[in-house]
């Protein structure tokens, strides 16, 4: 029986570990050739999982993988990432934009360049790959873009209605300023890609229980109340089979796998 996926070709950024490995093998199971992307060569204990440990294991599934060391703060990078997509494969009809900034400091004691760094891989490293990749999805007759983005975009409340005893993450305002800024970038050509068959969708994973959070938890906060890295790597692999149906949305990864029955 032919798996849903079959015969397609995804990038995933930042799949050396976490959310976007977990999103690799999802794909791989479903039938994909992988292009595994991140900086990580080598495994070590601060930074579990590299693009070759990723590799392998889409090839242990069954099927193709291809490892591009990849910085995707660098246009250089990008560029060469997509080149040897196409060398490899001949093809792409995914992108998952799936790598990320986590820089955020106290605003009175920070500066300014976190917030850069912020837009640089959370907006601006989306866009430059989005163009990159898009021509090549319409060639190979239409696909999907699939920004992981974040609840962290969601207005927060005002003090006077907050709950002051809710998990603070987060003290800084940078991240989730770029990634409500990476929402408004996959709902803003949505129209455009859409009429050229591609879909465009921003996921939100939710808090979710990653190799590293898993080895250095954050005191004060239940880990019980995670998300696995299976549940948004689900939802991503389940919107692929159909992707012009949830073109132009914002979605939550576990409403996604509940709504469906995953």
């Amino acid at each position: 029986m032919a798996r849903p996926l079959e015969g397609k070709v995804a990038i995933i950024t930042g799949s050396s570990r976490g959310i976007g490995k977990a999103t690799a093998l999802q794909l791989a199971q479903d039938g994909c050739d992988i292009v595994v992307c991140g900086r990580s060569l080598e495994s070590t204990d601060d930074l579990p999982g590299s693009i070759g440990e990723t590799a392998e294991a889409v090839r242990a599934l069954g099927r193709r993988p291809l490892a591009v060391q990849c910085d995707v703060l660098e246009d250089a990078d990008l560029r060469r990432l997509v080149d040897e997509t196409m060398q490899e494969f001949g093809r792409l009809d995914i992108l998952v934009n799936n790598a990320a900034v986590m820089a955020a400091a106290p605003f009175l004691e920070g500066d300014v360049s976190g917030l850069e760094r912020s837009f640089a891989g959370n907006v601006r490293a989306p866009f430059v790959m989005t163009q990159l990749a898009v021509p090549h999805i319409i060639a190979s007759g239409g696909g999907i873009v699939i920004n992981i983005s974040s609840g962290a975009a969601r207005n927060p409340p005002p003090p006077a209605e907050a709950d002051p005893d809710r998990p603070r993450f987060q003290r800084g305002p940078e991240y989730g300023i770029s990634k409500a800024a990476l929402d408004r970038l996959s709902t803003g050509i949505a129209e455009e890609l859409g009429e050229k068959n591609v879909s465009v969708v921003s996921l939100w994973p939710g808090f979710t229980l990653t190799e590293r959070l898993a080895r250095r938890a954050i005191p004060g906060i239940d880990m019980s109340t995670a998300e696995p890295m299976e549940t948004t790597a689900k939802a991503a692999a389940f919107i692929c089979r159909d992707p012009m149906r949830y073109n132009g949305r914002v979605l939550v990864s576990r409403e996604v796998v509940e709504q469906n029955g995953l």
